[in-house]
Parts: structure tokens; C-alpha cells; sequence
């Protein structure tokens, strides 16, 4: 990476962090989810009942690591029921002012998330995910109705996982995004698991930014959930190296944002990340390019 794009690059507000621009104006934006299927903390997925006193925990913990990091995050609020999303989103907005992502596999329960966020007034802290091909036009249509602006937009063709197949397909997700009111473009690269055809999604961040000038990631964290290799041969303390890793790497590709995965991951993944966008921050100094913001990681390191 040249660690500067000739396209300019945009940059989106969502509560008080800043998404995307030049490498080292912005620190990288960590999504982690919260409420995920085999969490401790949740009893019932379906009815959403979970252990109020681990979640608010597990907030205060994220809300700390982003405070003496600087690096700003979301909370993936990942629901299987409408029911479970009515309770989580309840409950969230009382704990942290971090922007939400309404993340549901079930389109029905996407729908729903977006319609309980308007209720609720929640729309302009919301995240949308996903935008992808196959997306139906009832489902675009609720999600402009819902006034969210903000969207995971998903350069996913399963038919070819090839860096042009992604780039085809980018070209459909972005228009279907358009139409759906989407004025804040996320694109993700859709890297699906660790497996050895995954450099495509990565060579595809900086090309990506380089044409479009959107904030461009991915989830990291689908990759540290299936290193099946690591997880046989390394013992678990011994892993975090691992999921670190495979997140930094991702930020000298040039990513914007990462989902990271589960949110008790944030006490060693926020400081690996903060330490790498110190360095962005720095290489960028050499190219003229400064933080927009003195809440940079390289101000809490240096200053």
C-alpha cells in the first residue's frame, strides 16, 4: 500500500466517531458484537433474556479500552427474534452512546431491528447489515422507510470469490444501497473464513478504496472463528497474538473499520489496534496527512 489514494477519500459521522479518509486521519472503527448465539451471558436467544450485570460489564470494559485508546467502536447487537432485538436495543442505548449495528441473519428480523430503531429514535446511532445481492426490494424499501443512513454494503458473490467477482458485484450492492437511502456506504470485502483463497478479500481493500473513496474493512472476526489450524495447535492464552494479528494486518491493507468479534476480546484487540494506527498516523506525517481529531491513538501515546 502507497499509504496515500489519489481518490479522495471520504469520511462518515456516526455518534462521535469518524469512518474512513486518508490512512492516519482516522482511527480504525471497531464493531464487536454483543448478545451473540452461544454467549455466555445469553440464556435465551429468542426471548433475549440475558445477565444484565455481565453485558453492562462487558460495555464498561469496550467504553474503557476506547477511552485511553481513542480508538472509537460499535456494538454489533446480533438478534435471532424481533422479541430478542426489542430487549437488547432497550438496554443498550442506557449503557454506552456507542452507535448500534442491527445484525440478524433472518431478513424478517433485519426488517424489524430497522423498524424498532426509528420507533425508538435510534436511527441516526444505527448501523444496517448488511446490503448485498439478493437483498430483496421490500427489504430496501423498509430500510429507507426506517431513515437509517448507515450500511454494511457486502461485495459478496458466492459464485465468484475472485477480486473481480468482487468488484462486479460491488457495483449492484452500491446501487441497491442507494435506493435504499443509504448516503453512508460501509463497503466490506467479504472475507467468509480462513481458508487459502482469503487474499482476495484483503488485495480488494485498498483497490476498492482507491475507486470508490468509501470507508472499506471486513469482518476480521470470521476469520479468528475458524483458524481451525490455531486452535489445535496453540493453547488458548496463546491465541490472542492471533486475533491481533489478523487485525492489524487488515489496517496496513488500508481498512477503515473491522468487525472484530466478540466483545470480551476488545483488552488486547484496542491496544493492537491503537498501536498500528499510531504508526499510520506517523507514516502518514511523512505524506502531509494529519488526524482529524487530537483523540487520535497517536496523541494518547505522545502526548
Amino acid at each position: 500500500m502507497s499509504f496515500i489514494f489519489k481518490t479522495p477519500q471520504k469520511t462518515y459521522d456516526i455518534g462521535n466517531a469518524k469512518i474512513g479518509g486518508q490512512p492516519g486521519e482516522n482511527p480504525t472503527f471497531l464493531i464487536a458484537s454483543i448478545f451473540w448465539l452461544g454467549q455466555k451471558m445469553v440464556t435465551d436467544a429468542n426471548k433475549g433474556i440475558f445477565d444484565q450485570k455481565a453485558a453492562e460489564d462487558v460495555i464498561n470494559t469496550i467504553q474503557t479500552q476506547s477511552d485511553i485508546t481513542g480508538v472509537k467502536f460499535a456494538l454489533d447487537i446480533v438478534g435471532t427474534t424481533e422479541t430478542a432485538f426489542e430487549k437488547y436495543i432497550d438496554f443498550i442505548p442506557s449503557h454506552t452512546d456507542a452507535p448500534l449495528m442491527l445484525d440478524a441473519m433472518s431478513p424478517k428480523t433485519r426488517m424489524a431491528a430497522a423498524n424498532l430503531a426509528k420507533k425508538m429514535g435510534l436511527t441516526d446511532r444505527c448501523i444496517y447489515n448488511s446490503i448485498y445481492k439478493g437483498v430483496t426490494d421490500a427489504e430496501l424499501a423498509n430500510l429507507k422507510e426506517s431513515g437509517i443512513k448507515m450500511s454494511i454494503v457486502l461485495a459478496d458473490d458466492p459464485k465468484d470469490t475472485t477480486l473481480d467477482g468482487k468488484m462486479n458485484v460491488l457495483v449492484e450492492a452500491l446501487a441497491m444501497a442507494e435506493r435504499a437511502g443509504i448516503t453512508k456506504p460501509l463497503v466490506d470485502t467479504a472475507v467468509p473464513a480462513f481458508e487459502p483463497d482469503m487474499g482476495s478479500s484483503v488485495r480488494a481493500i485498498p483497490i476498492m478504496k482507491e475507486k470508490y473513496g468509501h470507508p472499506v474493512g471486513l469482518g476480521s472476526g470470521n476469520l479468528v472463528t475458524t483458524m481451525g489450524w490455531v486452535k489445535s495447535s496453540f493453547e488458548k492464552e496463546f491465541r490472542k497474538g492471533t486475533v491481533c494479528s489478523t487485525n492489524t494486518i487488515m489496517q496496513m491493507a488500508g481498512a477503515n473499520w473491522l468487525m472484530t468479534g466478540p466483545i470480551e476480546q476488545a483488552q488486547w484487540v484496542f491496544p493492537a489496534v491503537a498501536i498500528t494506527d499510531t504508526y499510520l498516523a506517523s507514516i502518514g506525517a511523512d505524506l502531509g496527512t494529519r488526524p482529524t481529531d487530537e483523540s487520535h491513538p497517536i496523541y494518547k501515546a505522545f502526548m
